[in-house]
């Protein structure tokens, strides 16, 4: 996938996702009934953190250097552990912050790639962390495939009450 289909990707997926969020009330998006107990709030906050990560990992590896991915001092393995603290942490933001967080965390990402060459979205070892796999995919899993994931997880909610 190259450089301008993948942004395009991210702003069809956002924007699909937004539709989504703004048929919520803001207290159905309080409502802690999504897996976990979680709220479609604390989604938000899901989403932010790995698009942040993500531009860290691009920020740190432009800079010449290896991220550690996820976290440093934590492994894929712990995902769910990871995942559990990012929400303990965000669980007292309220609902303004985790929505300037979500908006703030994508426009971060999208300029970032934005400003990125071409050829680094082709080039299947630009970043020795990624393993001779195209960026796009660390990229689609940060976006556009991670909003479809939780946009699935809301519908299925609203379907059910």
């Amino acid at each position: 996938m190259d450089k301008s289909q993948l942004l395009q990707k991210m702003e069809t997926g956002r924007a699909e996702f937004d539709a989504l969020l703004a048929q919520l009330s803001d207290k159905q998006m309080l409502e802690t009934a999504l897996d976990g107990g979680r709220s479609v709030k604390d989604i938000l906050s899901h989403i932010a953190v790995w698009q942040w990560r993500c531009a860290r990992w691009f920020e740190i590896s432009l800079r010449g250097e290896v991220p550690q991915r996820p976290e440093p001092g934590v492994t894929w393995q712990q995902m769910d552990d990871l995942n559990e603290r990012d929400f303990l942490n965000a669980r007292n933001a309220s609902l303004q912050e985790a929505r300037d967080d979500y908006r703030q965390s994508y426009r971060h990402l999208f300029d970032l790639l934005q400003s990125m060459p071409e050829e680094d979205f082709g080039n299947t070892h630009r970043f020795s962390w990624w393993e001779g796999e195209p960026i796009s995919q660390v990229i689609a899993s940060n976006s556009f495939e991670h909003y479809q994931e939780h946009a699935e997880q809301i519908q299925a909610w609203l379907q059910a009450s």
